[in-house]
């Protein structure tokens, strides 16, 4: 298959694409106008990609399995789904009728946007909890903040960049409302305290993978000794703390050989690698397939 399918999943990518149902022409921000399928913008579900912005998507129809950062998320209908840059997503599964409508746009496009809360912050709320099933009367309300977006963006009125961004930030606080809400809420965050490291281990693998691949480094940053935590990783679900390791270096690998020119001894540099060579072995063991056989499979 072509490689140009497997573009990284940005403003370029969709810009390439020309396609007639993306409203594009602002810098730094894209819409969907008419809720359409995954495939139709040139993203395959049989490789992981990363995600070159913040991507707020909403399943008007069908369902999916999709991880995203290694956690693994149930859409369906009435799902939000609030990506953050760099995330590493996996489609893993998708129903026929999977319709979606979403937006993408960088951080330099909200730089501008004075929230009550710092990106920082945002992000990390993120990290936690990136799928929302609502109820359907909540979800149409988000929705209609889009079609607001929608059709002031096909206008050529004065201020259209301004209104648009108005409405983008009335689309944020109403995310920042729901991750409130459930934070003040008398349900507890975590079932107990193995999830809570769990998930706690999760975010700082995402943040650390591409320089930090020990046991030791994680234990530390969780104040727990390598052993006991070790211990919980796996007993959470089943998965030793080198397999999540190794899951989301593959995972960035994977989608850095399909989604960028870069070759595979800058790839091995970008995650940290002492060497190209070492890079293939360990790839090679994990994959099954040396990097350039991945990357023109």
């Amino acid at each position: 298959m072509n490689r140009e399918l497997y573009n990284k999943i940005s403003i370029e990518h969709f810009a390439k694409q020309l396609h007639v149902d993306v409203l594009m022409d602002i810098d730094d921000f894209i819409v969907s106008r008419n809720a359409t399928k995954i495939e139709e913008h040139a993203i395959d579900a049989n490789h992981p990609h990363i995600v070159d912005g913040i991507a707020i998507v909403f399943c008007k129809k069908g369902s999916a399995k999709v991880k995203i950062n290694l956690i693994e998320h149930d859409v369906d209908e009435n799902t939000l789904v609030i990506i953050h840059p760099n995330s590493i997503i996996e489609i893993n599964e998708q129903g026929k009728d999977l319709r979606v409508d979403f937006l993408l746009f960088t951080f330099d496009f909200v730089s501008n946007i004075k929230l009550s809360t710092e990106m920082g912050h945002i992000v990390k709320l993120v990290e936690e909890k990136a799928c929302w099933h609502l109820e359907k009367e909540q979800f149409k309300e988000m929705l209609a903040i889009h079609e607001l977006v929608v059709l002031q963006y096909q206008k050529q009125d004065l201020y259209r960049e301004q209104i648009i961004k108005s409405f983008l930030t009335a689309l944020l606080y109403k995310i920042l409302q729901l991750y409130f809400i459930e934070n003040i809420s008398s349900v507890p965050k975590y079932k107990n305290r193995q999830e809570e490291i769990h998930m706690k281990f999760t975010a700082l693998l995402y943040e650390h993978y591409k320089k930090e691949r020990s046991i030791q480094f994680y234990a530390d940053k969780l104040h727990l000794t390598p052993k006991y935590f070790s211990k919980t990783i796996m007993a959470v679900n089943g998965k030793s703390v080198t397999e999540w390791i190794d899951e989301i270096v593959i995972m960035a690998a994977k989608a850095l050989l399909k989604s960028s020119n870069l070759t595979v001894s800058q790839i091995a540099d970008e995650l940290n690698f002492a060497n190209p060579s070492f890079f293939g072995t360990y790839f090679k063991k994990r994959a099954g397939l040396t990097p350039l056989q991945y990357r023109n499979y």
